[in-house]
């Protein structure tokens, strides 16, 4: 039987096929993000022979061919690339009748199919782990006031809408983990948030290699990589300028604004050069704005309509097939 395994975001790398690969001086454990970029598409080709309820490997064979080879200062990118989009849901999806960063939402995005839920993870008065986009209440909840100066208990009295609470941390955990959708934690810069906690708790739901930790500085970078080495990174850079420095630190993925992209659609082939995927933030782009943005070459959309990207994504895929 033979199994031809393509690495993307969901799929599991088998312990025999990581140790080969380690002999090799690749590290499975970032194999599924930073080789399935536009540079290279990572092949792994297993014949498996069964005898007597054994199996055995018996080779192993990888391919690398380069998608495109730039001799020029154009850029030579399909309209419709052959990699794999990953969709994401920003805050879990802000659509009406769903609360953004509510557990309703999250489910939603679930249930739509989704690749992966970003949350924005902010710290209370009392060393707890909710999710909050904003730093104050007022504009998602029926309180005021910043998030920082309260406790637990006081923010499980507000209303986010529909009669949905403010989550905490676990509370995702709990209903996210055991699916196949993976966790993009924006960490938002705050003196109360509890880094060793949010690392901690993630173990004890055996989500480690089910998150991604979205940083702004490379101060969290570090903090986060010493934590745990295992750890799956995007940096949400302040100006593309960062896009090499973040790189040097071992950052895994980058995230670019799209007008950064359409003003210079060289920015994503500088990443993938170094071996990065690319990540934008959508927001409420249309349906011919997100197809653009694939025809440009970013590898992971973040996406305010759910709905949009899965449709702008199926385009693609019927338009590659042809």
């Amino acid at each position: 039987m033979v199994e031809r395994i393509r690495f993307y975001m969901d799929e599991h790398v088998p312990t025999a096929v990581a140790e080969g690969l380690k002999r090799r001086g690749v590290d499975g454990k970032i194999i599924d993000e930073n080789h399935r970029s536009q540079l290279t598409w990572l092949f792994l080709e297993a014949v498996i022979v069964f005898n007597n309820h054994f199996r055995f490997v018996f080779s192993i064979i990888l391919l690398c061919a380069p998608i495109y080879a730039a001799r020029s200062n154009e850029v030579a990118i399909p309209a419709f690339p052959g990699w794999s989009i990953v969709s994401v849901a920003h805050r879990g999806g802000i659509v009406p009748g769903y609360p953004e960063n509510s557990l309703a939402a999250f489910r939603r995005s679930v249930a739509l199919g989704m690749d992966v839920i970003e949350i924005d993870l902010r710290g209370t008065r009392d060393g707890e782990i909710v999710i909050m986009h904003d730093a104050d209440l007022e504009r998602t909840t029926s309180g005021k006031g910043p998030v920082t100066e309260c406790t637990l208990a006081e923010l499980k009295q507000l209303d986010l809408g529909g009669g949905e609470r403010i989550p905490t941390y676990e509370d995702v955990l709990k209903a996210i983990t055991l699916t196949r959708v993976k966790l993009l934690l924006d960490i938002k810069v705050s003196p109360v948030l509890d880094k060793e906690k949010v690392i901690r708790l993630t173990k004890e739901y055996g989500g480690i290699l089910g998150v991604i930790v979205g940083v702004r500085t490379l101060d969290d970078l570090r903090e986060f990589q010493t934590l745990d080495p295992n750890l799956r990174t995007l940096g949400f850079i302040s100006k593309p300028e960062d896009i090499e420095s973040f790189c040097d630190a071992g950052i895994n993925m980058i995230r670019l604004w799209p007008q950064w992209i359409r003003n210079d659609p060289l920015l994503v082939k500088k990443a993938h050069r170094l071996g990065r995927p690319v990540w934008t933030t959508a927001c409420d782009a249309t349906v011919e704005e997100l197809k653009a943005l694939i025809g440009l070459g970013v590898n992971g959309i973040l996406t305010d309509y759910p709905e949009r990207l899965l449709a702008a994504r199926q385009s693609r895929e019927i338009q590659h097939s042809k």
